[in-house]
């Protein structure tokens, strides 16, 4: 009867040691941290209009963004 308990107690603690041993999970960024934010991937993910690079239109886009969220304008 204590050999049942104590393989019982020696297999909840290995279960309960295996749940610790998670492997730790990075973020990777897809742009380095030091470029500046209208620099972005050059790919079909980005909003038509807009060019990677161009200060101009990313300033445009983010106005219209901006606009398109605000509850004011909305409103009108």
């Amino acid at each position: 009867m204590i050999k049942k308990i104590s393989i019982v107690a020696l297999m909840a603690s290995a279960l309960t040691l295996t749940a610790c041993s998670e492997k730790p999970q990075g973020v990777v960024a897809a742009k380095k941290g030091d470029e500046k934010a209208y620099v972005a991937a050059d790919n079909n993910y980005v909003i038509k209009g807009w060019t990677s690079g161009d200060q101009a239109s990313w300033e445009k886009q983010m106005k219209a963004r901006s606009l398109g969220q605000d509850d004011y304008v909305k409103a009108k």
